[in-house]
């Protein structure tokens, strides 16, 4: 992929950011440069419904402590170690795990789409060079329409 304007992925992450937005700033109001990293780190650790996980997770391969967290010293905060560098090295090197699971759930979402979408269409045949006589106003007389391959 050359650039990722090529497969939809930056018109559906800028959709996404503008409705979180719109979705803020009629509730509270304010400036949307003001709620802007609000808004970018609500959609970053909020887990996929397809994947199951935060995209986060999938580019750093752990959770993210919120600054919150940091400031408040919660248990995360508390109990951390330096001792936790190897398990943090190990969960590193199984993000590009992470990231093939999540790929999988992707393609089997996909496939679960398409056939639900698939059950609904209504199958419809036509053969070549065949007429077919459309309805017009009763002012006009009807119109024969040929199909070609």
């Amino acid at each position: 992929m050359a650039y990722p304007q090529g497969n939809g992925q930056a018109k559906v992450a800028n959709r996404e950011i503008l409705r979180v937005l719109h979705a803020r700033l009629d509730h509270m109001g304010g400036s949307w440069v003001d709620k802007l990293p609000s808004v970018l780190w609500a959609l970053s650790t909020t887990p996929k419904e397809v994947t199951s996980v935060t995209p986060f997770q999938l580019v750093y391969g752990g959770e993210a402590v919120a600054p919150v967290e940091v400031g408040v010293k919660s248990d995360r905060v508390q109990h951390y170690d330096e001792g936790n560098a190897e398990r943090r090295l190990m969960e590193l090197n199984m993000v590009d795990e992470a990231r093939a699971k999540a790929t999988i759930q992707i393609t089997a979402y996909r496939q679960r789409m398409k056939q639900n979408y698939n059950q609904r269409v209504i199958p419809r045949s036509f053969q070549s060079k065949v007429q077919i006589k459309k309805q017009r106003p009763l002012s006009a007389s009807p119109l024969t329409v040929e199909l070609r391959p």
